[in-house]
């Protein structure tokens, strides 16, 4: 098979996947995301990689966003938001995150294809990606390794999100460009 019908497979299996996304969640996810005093973001391994890419985009529309775990990372208080990503819902740093910001009153998003899993016990909002959860799967809804299709969705709607709230907020690139980093 050549690799342009491999990238047709690929984009089918992420459009099923965002076809069956709770919407309402994603629009409740916005809502919080413009009322947030700040906004932290977690994810472990290839999930991490990508919610990183939407944290620092989120820092270029001028949200006070951070990376938990990077450095600097004030404290969470009540009226910040946690947006928090799991393909398994079982990444225990994530729920020991979770646990704490429950106890502290701030609001939390889980992005998960688990259901049922223990990450969502911590969640005000969740959101459910149906695509494989686990790292070995006979899922006939996807050819794709692991968790690669979660991931791939994922990176998807954090794109959308970015798109609409630079819509929204009216931001223009220039803007963006003003909050891009300029020692590369």
């Amino acid at each position: 098979m050549e690799i342009k019908q491999q990238c047709m497979i690929v984009l089918e299996e992420v459009i099923g996947c965002i076809q069956n996304i709770d919407m309402s969640q994603i629009d409740l996810l916005i809502k919080e995301i413009s009322r947030a005093k700040r906004i932290f973001c977690i994810g472990m391994g290839r999930s991490g990689f990508l919610i990183q890419a939407f944290c620092m985009r989120l820092n270029h529309l001028g949200f006070d966003a951070y990376l938990l775990g990077g450095v600097p990372c004030p404290p969470a208080k009540m009226g910040d938001l946690i947006i928090a990503a799991s393909g398994s819902g079982e990444t225990l740093g994530i729920i020991t995150v979770l646990q704490k910001a429950q106890q502290i009153g701030v609001k939390t998003v889980i992005i998960t294809a688990s259901t049922g899993s223990s990450v969502s016990a911590y969640g005000d909002i969740i959101i459910r990606i149906q695509a494989p959860s686990t790292l070995i799967h006979n899922c006939k809804q996807s050819g794709q390794p692991m968790r690669t299709l979660f991931e791939q969705t994922v990176f998807i709607i954090y794109e959308s999100i970015i798109l609409w709230l630079k819509n929204y907020c009216n931001i223009t690139e220039e803007e963006m460009v003003q909050r891009h980093a300029n020692l590369e």
